[in-house]
């Protein structure tokens, strides 16, 4: 090999050590830059996380309120739906009965009016002839 070639060797030796070099001091760099990253976003996460547990155990919180809410709801409505049944059959007991008694007297008397009414005719009709 002739010395031109080994110096144009060496050169490309000398080249491709400095490229290496760069690369490790950039990645040496980097690191940094991502260690200082680190510290900063790990407070961020710890926020995060105890937000999260906050927010975690007001939905239990609230997730029993409404299942209590919703009991009571449901007893409420069992409540008022026997009240109102029993306030209707009172209302039929009470109105209704006294009403279809009403109407049978009113029949009873109706019939007997039309019943005297016609025995007048046939008397008056009696007398006519």
């Amino acid at each position: 090999m002739s010395d031109g070639a080994v110096w144009a060797l060496a050169v490309v030796v000398l080249i491709n050590t400095l490229f290496i070099v760069g690369i490790a001091v950039a990645l040496f760099i980097l690191n940094g830059k991502l260690e200082q990253l680190t510290e900063r976003v790990h407070p961020l996460i710890d926020k995060a996380n105890g937000t999260l547990a906050r927010v975690e155990a007001m939905t239990a919180q609230v997730s029993e309120r409404v299942n209590v809410v919703l009991d009571q709801t449901g007893r409420l409505v069992e409540d008022v739906t026997q009240k109102v049944e029993t306030t209707t059959s009172i209302a039929e007991e009470t109105i209704a009965q006294p009403l279809i008694g009403a109407a049978s007297v009113m029949a009873g008397l109706s019939r007997g009016w039309d019943t005297y009414k016609a025995q007048l005719a046939k008397e008056k009709g009696d007398s006519h002839q």
